[in-house]
């Protein structure tokens, strides 16, 4: 079998029809994250059958159809197409059966169709077709991103599919699984036809007295129908009347309140109109006052404006005033200005004369001062050349004393380094024996992890051994309770049938239906030991069968219907006025003869009727003793003896004998069976409650286990954690030790530096005393030359004092010449402002006259008008009292009116409530008619306002008390099958056919329990000798791909590889055995791919798609992978969806996937040469 094409057609990404052809060797699907390539693995589930949304990548499957993109539409359906090729014989003979089509249809609307050629089939045709070929959708020919990760982390029993698809049993599996599935479909249906079968035979069995109690119902009901037409016609015509008179009371209510309503009404609207004229009257009156409040706004406003003219007014005039004081204060201070002006034009010539004298003496001075100069600079000339030679020794010196400070800082940092160095040693191997005891500590710590392993190994085995406990004691439990329901269920059906026996043997249904009141069966209420029932039955005879009545009438009415229907001799007990006094039976020899009322219990309400029946009558021990009893001549003449086994004796010789009805047996057995079921049903509620208990103990073990389990791999982890920490101590341990060795070395070195320094630092010191001496000479000369010059300086300095104070005080002069200067020119400058100053207050004097004539004229015509303004307030004030004086009188009469509106209001709410009253007795006249005869109409199919009914000649309580009595029969009766005959031909029929249904399921039940065992057998040996060969193949390609090392599979039930998980064992190279776990990522993968790939050597698949499976691989490894790929695609075509070079570097075929729109998977193939 092969892949030749896979066709998308509106399927996820890929929106157009799309074909994607497949040929022997490697095809290589490739493009960027988020283009579609995973959609063509999903597209292989899904033609294949997939049926999960979720592993399709999706919420429901409806998303699998393309959902448009900016461009293009949503597709209404999505298709796959798988084209197969099939070798020769398996096809038709013909070229056409050589090459099928798979195909798979979903419509948007959620039709779903399968197809083969092109022809509609079922899904399990396709499932079908590809069982054992390796192209099932679940196997593992379709790993996806993750699937090779799940292998490694899966449980071992979800890796069972490994040995599965190798040993080819996927078809023995489904039909194993559709055997188990049919032979549990047929127990349940075995279970449900045996109920079936054992209700209907109790149907049967109830069915003819139901047919004769039907007839009777009938006659009742039909005569209860008569009767309660002609009472409920008579109600009918006397609520009629009734409601007639309540009808006539309510219309001429209905007149008096309409003739109330109308009146109130014209009232209210007179009262009405009244108020809108009030309010219009208000509304003028507001007018009123608004014009007052206006006014009195006016008069407001005057007032204002004629206080600010006068407050304008006193301003003004207080200004004139104060213009005319600045006027004479301006002249004042003109005269003084002039006195100044004169007085400064005579300092200025003085000033003028001693700036001349001043100048003079300054050159003088200044001749001298160059000469002292000249001598000054000659000293100083001398005075560097000596600096010069002290700084140049200076120089020296400092030379000479950093290089030996240098020397005594190296010296010191070579002692601190040394010291240091020393220290650092003594660390290093100070930390080398804390390591050691720490590495003591972890090899103690990882000894107690070990031994809590096996601690915890040994918690496992014994939650294992509970585990198994518990199963087997909850398989137990379930046996017992599946045991109690079958007995129960007999049981049931064993006192079904009893009642059924007691039941047949008298019509009491007869009996109540004619009206008789039986209070029981005369065998119901009599309760003897088991020892005495034969007796008892035996002296009652007959009248065992009889029935407990309350009355005579019920006696009379019993005869009458024997009588009438021919019945079987009955006895009729009367259950009051049998209180007839025992008699004192004198004492009995015989040893065990005992009156035989006295065996009756006493707690029976019917012990004193029983007593009456039963008190002629001595109870024996056999017949021997009765014999005794009578020769002895003892017992009154009307005595009888009975005997525990039945027999009775009488006086003249005759002996009754031969077995009874057996009713007492078989009502004691109807009671010990309830009492026994009641006694089951108690065990099968604790068996529950045991089940309960045990299931929660399972569950708890299975989280015990989860938790060992847990705890087991984390201890493993500890443990490697520990391991691994004990390999860095013990390497830094060693790190240490070298660098103490290395310290050492360090040491002697700084040593040896540190003399050679001490000497080089004593060479330098006797430098530094010779140059140190050399300078201090010339420091001595410099000292001398330094006071000459400073004596110089000092006659300079005074010089130059002397000429700087006559500069300083002829620019005293001249700076009070030119302040003079400018104080002549600010005082004519002052002088003219003045003159402006004055010239502008007469001015403006002028100007506030003429304003203060203008106010006074203002403040004139303001009075005049505000006193007109006051006049007419005062006459609005007046209209507006008069005006409101009005309205109140009318807004008094309008409140009597309204007191008497409220008179008619109450008037008119006692008429309508009289109107309610009377309503409500309509209403529910009228819905008692209604319920009349809707109830009449739904019960009967009658209309008795149509129907005719005669009345005359009938009573009404008699008729009630008819219906009545019918009533209580009907009821007495019971449930009434009106189709019993119909029903019981059905029920033969159908019993006929339930039965060979039966027959039919046992049959077939032998049958699917012999095909399972087959199936079994044949499967186990496949299963064997697949895990062998993959154990051993799985070890090779282990080898191959990791260059060495081991891998195992271990069955974790080997005695039962028909339900065994798989467990995988591990040893990479130049590692030790370890758990899946602690696998890195890579080693993960190749672990998953060797026992894929183990499997294909063994089976090959006609296809295998690999999504990223070589994600998780370096570089080495993906070479490894892609060789052994090369060698396993000359059997098997192979589909990968990589990123990965190295791995397209090995395929025949790439087909390349891309997104040039969003959301649309485009295609482009390429064929390596």
């Amino acid at each position: 079998m092969k892949i030749e094409k896979l066709q998308l057609t509106g399927f996820k990404s890929f929106a157009e029809r799309t074909v994607f052809t497949f040929h022997p060797g490697i095809t290589c699907i490739v493009g960027p994250n988020g283009c579609g390539k995973s959609n063509i693995v999903d597209a292989f589930r899904w033609v294949l059958g997939e049926q999960s949304a979720r592993i399709l990548r999706g919420d429901k499957m409806e998303e699998v159809i393309f959902n448009g993109s900016q461009t293009q539409k949503a597709r209404g359906m999505a298709e796959v197409v798988l084209y197969i090729s099939l070798p020769e014989e398996q096809g038709n003979g013909g070229n056409e059966g050589r090459t099928i089509t798979v195909s798979r249809r979903l419509y948007r609307s959620g039709e779903s169709e399968y197809l083969i050629n092109r022809r509609i089939c079922r899904l399990k045709d396709i499932r079908e077709m590809f069982l054992d070929t390796g192209l099932e959708m679940r196997s593992y020919s379709i790993l996806e991103q993750g699937r090779i990760g799940e292998i490694i982390n899966a449980k071992p029993i979800e890796r069972r599919f490994l040995i599965e698809e190798v040993a080819g049993i996927m078809k023995y599996k489904v039909r194993k699984a559709e055997a188990q599935n049919k032979l549990e479909s047929s127990r349940l249906n075995l279970q449900r036809i045996d109920d079936i079968i054992s209700e209907v035979k109790r149907q049967l069995n109830s069915l003819n007295r139901q047919a004769k109690k039907a007839q009777r119902y009938k006659q009742y009901v039909d005569s209860l129908r008569e009767i309660e037409l002609r009472v409920s016609k008579r109600e009918y015509v006397v609520s009629e009347k009734k409601l007639g008179e309540i009808r006539a009371e309510l219309d001429l209510l209905t007149a008096g309140e309409v003739e109330k309503t109308a009146a109130i009404t014209e009232r209210e609207n007179a009262i009405q109109q009244e108020r809108i004229e009030i309010v219009e009257r208000e509304g003028e009156i507001d007018k009123v006052v608004e014009r007052l409040q206006e006014m009195e706004r006016g008069i407001s406003f005057h007032e204002q404006r004629g206080a600010v003219h006068r407050r304008d007014l006193e301003h003004l005039e207080g200004q004139i005033a104060s213009l005319t004081e600045q006027i004479e204060e301006i002249k004042a201070e003109r005269a003084g200005k002039q006195d100044r002006l004169t007085e400064l034009s005579g300092k200025d010539t003085l000033l003028k004369t001693t700036i001349d004298s001043l100048r003079e003496s300054i050159l003088q001075q200044e001749a001298d001062l160059t000469t002292l100069e000249e001598d000054l600079e000659s000293l100083e000339r001398d005075i560097d050349d000596r600096r010069k030679e002290l700084f140049a020794l200076t120089d020296s010196l400092g030379l000479l004393k950093n290089e030996l400070g240098r020397f005594e800082v190296r010296h010191e940092e070579m002692q601190k380094k040394a010291s240091s160095v020393g220290r650092e040693k003594e660390e290093a191997e100070r930390r080398a024996e804390e390591l050691g005891l720490e590495i003591e500590g972890v090899l103690v710590e990882i000894s107690a992890r070990r031994e809590g392993f096996q601690d915890l190994h040994g918690r496992r085995r014994g939650l294992n051994d509970e585990m198994s406990r518990c199963v087997d004691r909850l398989e137990e439990l379930r046996k017992k309770k599946s045991e109690l329901r079958e007995e129960i269920a007999s049981l049931d059906s064993r006192m079904a049938s009893l009642q059924e026996m007691v039941r047949g043997s008298i019509d009491v249904e007869r009996f109540r239906q004619e009206g008789v009141h039986l209070l029981s069966l005369l065998s119901e209420v009599i309760e003897v030991e088991e020892e005495y029932e034969r007796a008892v039955e035996a002296a009652l005879s007959e009248k065992i069968m009889g029935f407990i009545v309350s009355t005579r009438d019920d006696i009379r009415r019993s005869v009458s219907l024997v009588r009438e229907h021919d019945l079987p001799r009955t006895a009729i007990l009367l259950s009051e006025g049998s209180d007839a006094v025992l008699r004192d039976i004198p004492a009995i020899d015989g040893e065990g003869a005992v009156p035989l009322h006295e065996v009756l219990k006493e707690s029976n309400r019917h012990f004193p009727l029983l007593s009456a029946l039963l008190h002629n009558y001595v109870l024996v021990d056999d017949l021997d003793a009765a014999y005794r009893l009578f020769d002895g001549r003892t017992l009154p003449e009307d005595m009888k003896v009975v005997t525990r086994d039945g027999e009775v004796l009488e006086r003249d010789n005759v002996v009754l004998c031969g077995s009874g009805s057996g009713i007492l047996r078989l009502r004691r057995e109807i009671r010990d069976i309830a009492e026994t079921i009641d006694a089951k049903r108690s065990d099968l509620g604790e068996t529950d409650g045991e089940i309960t208990g045990v299931e929660a103990q399972v569950e708890g073990v299975r989280e015990s286990l989860k938790v060992v389990e847990a705890e087991i791999v984390s201890l493993e982890k500890e443990i490697s954690g520990l391991e691994a920490s004990e390999r860095r101590l013990e390497e830094e341990r060693d790190r240490f030790r070298k660098k103490g060795e290395f310290l050492g070395i360090e040491l002697e070195e700084l040593e040896r530096e540190i003399g050679e320094l001490q000497r080089d630092a004593d060479g330098k010191r006797e430098e530094v005393r010779v140059m140190q001496d050399k300078r201090d000479g010339v420091e001595e000369q410099l000292a001398v030359f330094q006071e000459d010059i400073a004596l110089k300086r000092v006659d300079v300095d005074s010089r130059r004092q002397a000429i700087n104070d006559i500069k300083v005080e002829i620019h005293g002069y001249s700076e009070r010449l030119r302040s003079m200067e400018r104080e002549r020119t600010g005082l004519r400058n002052e002088i003219e402002a003045l003159d402006r100053k004055e010239s502008q207050a007469v001015e403006m004097i002028k100007i506030r006259g003429e304003e203060i004539d203008e106010k006074r004229r203002g403040i004139e015509e303001v009075e005049g008008r505000l006193r007109g303004m006051v006049v007419e307030a005062d006459s609005l004030r007046k209209e507006i009292t008069q005006r409101r004086d009005a309205i109140r009188l009318r807004k008094e009469t309008l409140i009597a009116e309204e007191e008497k509106i409220t008179g008619l209001r109450k008037e008119l709410g006692e008429i309508s409530r009289k109107i309610h009253e009377r309503d409500l007795l309509r209403t529910e006249l009228s819905i008692g008619i209604s319920s009349l005869v809707k109830g009449l109409s739904e019960k009967y199919g009658v209309d008795i306002r149509e129907e005719d009914v005669p009345l005359d000649g009938f009573d009404g309580e008699e008729d009630k008390t008819a219906a009545d009595e019918l009533v209580e029969k009907i009821d007495a009766m019971g449930p009434v099958n009106l189709g019993a005959l119909e029903e019981h031909s059905e029920l033969t029929e159908r019993y006929e056919f339930l039965k060979s249904q039966y027959d039919d399921i046992v049959i077939s039940i032998e049958e699917l329990q012999e095909a399972i065992t087959r199936i079994n057998k044949t499967t186990r040996k496949m299963l064997g000798d697949a895990f062998d060969s993959l154990r051993t193949k799985f070890n090779e390609v282990f080898k191959l791909l990791f260059g060495g090392g081991f891998a195992e599979l271990r069955l974790t039930e080997e005695n039962n590889i028909l339900e065994s998980g798989i467990d995988i064992v591990v040893q990479p190279p130049g590692k030790k055995l370890q758990n899946l776990n602690l696998l890195s990522g890579g080693e993960k993968a190749l672990t998953a791919v060797s026992l894929l790939f183990a499997g294909f050597l063994l089976k090959p698949s006609p296809l295998c798609i690999l999504d990223e499976a070589d994600a998780p691989l370096d570089e080495s490894n993906t070479v490894r992978f892609r060789e052994l790929l090369r060698e396993l695609a000359r059997n098997i075509q192979f589909i990968v969806i990589t990123h990965n070079k190295i791995t397209m570097e090995g395929t025949d075929y790439l087909y390349g996937i891309t997104m040039v729109e969003p959301g649309v998977s485009n295609v482009l193939s390429m064929e390596f040469v």
